[in-house]
């Protein structure tokens, strides 16, 4: 790899570091479910080469950000934050087991329950007024 690839690398590493650091509540929540969402494609790709180290890699970041995402949930701030502390709980557990047996249809299941969240917090983002959600997050 030439010097200004690695250059370039380091500089796009930098941004996306401060484009995370720098993002309000409700921004970083969609953040985090883009990433985790993107972590259990990939790894039901790599699954599919027969990539058992990338999987798990891949597995073990989706289980950092649910548990990111668990640890900073007040559950009892607003209607509906115990089922949705559950959820996280239930998705933690699917994941775990999905890198255990490497079984592509667990690995789907965890895809299933993402993207119905991700979808809220994108709409939820996206409403004007909604910015009062970071209050309920911090």
């Amino acid at each position: 790899m030439s010097t200004t690839q690695d250059t370039g690398q380091h500089a796009a590493s930098r941004y996306q570091s401060q484009a995370v650091q720098t993002a309000p509540g409700p921004q970083l929540l969609v953040m985090l479910f883009d990433r985790l969402a993107a972590d259990i494609e990939i790894a039901e790709r790599a699954l599919a080469d027969n990539d058992l180290h990338a999987t798990n890699e891949r597995l073990q970041h989706a289980q950092q950000i649910v548990r990111v995402l668990r640890h900073s949930l007040q559950p009892d701030g607003f209607e509906g934050g115990q089922n949705l502390l559950g959820l996280y709980e239930l998705l933690l557990t699917e994941l775990l087991d999905a890198n255990l047996t490497k079984d592509l249809s667990k690995i789907q299941r965890c895809g299933q329950i993402v993207a119905p969240l991700r979808e809220a917090w994108r709409r939820a983002v996206a409403v004007p007024g909604t910015a009062d959600v970071r209050a309920q997050l911090d």
